[in-house]
């Protein structure tokens, strides 16, 4: 082991120790009034909770159960970690607080009545949920563990930027930059928690002992289903198909479908762009490795010590955040890099960096799904030359690893009718990550159009401007204007306040 890589592991292994000892789960529960909780504006004029603090009884005690005993010690222990690397003064707990209405978000600020005083306390907490069955059945220590995921992204990485993408945010859906790395690093712990739970309940689901009929097909689940199988299995680098049904519903089956096409993959921005993917990534980069607490807090102690600069860093809303972390911790810890550029190369098919390996893989792809053993091997030897030399490229040029990436694009279209889970009719397009359906709500775009700059982009390229879009798209003087009206329009919208 090098002399960094040691000093690495030690200073890690020192965080994890010190982060075990004092672990509180701090829980928090509504003031109501006429069977309303109630809600204070807060010095910024925002609604917050009002809350009061939690110490005994049976929900209590279910809870802090698992904060001695689940994975959710190991939780406790990794905010701890985050607060230190972070630079607190002064530990607080990890606030639970238990909704009365509908939860499952990560949140700051909220007004803590106590000793008949009411205080305002600006400090994040998990918004969620909570009942008997849900400790019982591993879904609290799921979910909670998901929005802790966030929480720790608030305290170490606070200037991560708003994207432009209205669309709702799901493990199948493509959104933009800093959503697909907000949503998938959280997404991520979930596949953790189900690596590592003791829960005799969450395993069977798990392992798909416990699914009854029906209640499969509810997007939710479906989507629960992603985040964990389709997340571990890297389905979602796969291009999707949109199943058929209604036509003023295309946009919302192709942001929502669960078919994917084994022979076709995603752009690099488009998985760049997706909870699903990022996900993967964080799951393939943080999971292997021991369940013990020490041994997990240790592992994500160095990433953390690197998101935790990022105060100094320029991103913007298009900046492919996932990427400029791993150049920030490639700086940070040189021993590790080799293997996490390789998790991005090998998960992505090489697609930020250079479309011909996505292509090849796709070739091979198309083969070896009808079990034409001759035409995939042919391809296969070829496929992993490529993937070696893309390797050694990208260690010699790091900056290759987004090659293949251009800019954000974005006008403003209309849906026919509101989409569910969007805020208006109003649908942000991205040109260089849009399909067929997103880019049919545009002003003047016909199929025609709209199938020349799908092959363009797939063959020749992202766009590099909207001048360029109009030229492949073959499009006229009077459908350029109309589209330059939308990309005021977006410009005029500006960013989407998710959080």
């Amino acid at each position: 082991m090098s002399k960094t890589a040691g000093w690495v592991v030690g200073l890690a292994i020192a965080l994890a120790t010190s982060a075990t000892q004092a672990a509180e789960l701090g829980v928090l529960a509504p003031v109501m009034a006429e069977g309303q909780p109630q809600v204070q504006a807060d010095p910024k004029g925002k609604p917050a909770p009002v809350v009061t603090r939690v110490r005994s009884g049976e929900l209590f005690d279910l809870v802090q159960r698992e904060a001695r005993e689940g994975f959710l010690a190991t939780v406790l222990a990794l905010d701890e970690s985050a607060q230190r690397i972070a630079g607190a003064k002064t530990l607080v707990p990890t606030w639970l607080y238990l909704s009365a209405e509908d939860g499952g978000f990560a949140r700051r600020g909220f007004w803590l009545e106590e000793d008949g005083k009411r205080r305002y306390v600006d400090e994040l907490f998990v918004d969620l949920v909570v009942d008997a069955d849900i400790v019982a059945d591993g879904g609290f220590e799921e979910i909670f563990t998901h929005e802790m995921g966030h929480v720790f992204l608030r305290r170490l990485f606070p200037g991560l930027p708003y994207g432009y993408s209205r669309t709702p945010h799901s493990s199948m859906s493509v959104t933009d930059y800093p959503t697909a790395f907000d949503e998938g690093f959280a997404t991520h712990f979930q596949s953790v928690v189900r690596r590592h739970s003791r829960n005799e309940r969450l395993r069977a689901q798990t392992e798909g002992l416990e699914d009854k009929p029906f209640l499969p097909y509810w997007l939710s689940n479906l989507d629960r289903s992603g985040r964990i199988d389709g997340v571990r299995r890297n389905r979602f680098v796969q291009a999707q198909l949109v199943p058929p049904g209604n036509a003023g519903e295309a946009l919302a089956r192709a942001n929502e479908s669960t078919a994917f096409d084994t022979a076709r993959l995603k752009n690099g921005q488009q998985m760049l762009s997706s909870e699903g993917v990022i996900a993967t990534l964080f799951y393939r980069w943080l999971a292997p490795g021991a369940g013990d607490r020490d041994a997990v807090v240790a592992r994500y102690a160095p990433l953390f010590r690197t998101l935790a600069r990022s105060a100094t860093w320029k991103i913007e809303p298009d900046t492919p955040v996932f990427l400029e972390v791993v150049e920030r911790y490639c700086a940070d810890v040189p021993d590790d890099c080799a293997r996490v550029r390789g998790i991005v190369l090998d998960t992505t098919y090489g697609a930020t960096a250079d479309p011909a390996l996505a292509r090849a893989s796709e070739a091979m792809a198309e083969r070896g799904r009808i079990g034409d053993m001759a035409g995939y091997v042919e391809r296969l030897k070829p496929a992993r030359a490529q993937m070696a030399q893309l390797h050694k490229d990208v260690a010699a040029s790091p900056s290759k690893l987004r090659a293949a990436l251009g800019p954000d694009l974005w006008l403003m279209g209309r849906s026919a009718t509101k989409l569910p889970g969007m805020p208006s009719d109003e649908v942000p397009v991205n040109l260089n990550t849009a399909q067929a359906e997103a880019l049919r709500a545009l002003p003047d775009l016909d199929d025609a159009a709209i199938a020349r700059a799908l092959e363009s982009r797939r063959s020749d390229g992202a766009f590099r401007d909207l001048a360029d879009f109009v030229a492949r798209s073959g499009l006229d003087a009077r459908k350029a204007d109309a589209l330059q009206q939308a990309q005021r329009a977006m410009q005029a919208a500006g960013l989407y306040d998710r959080r």
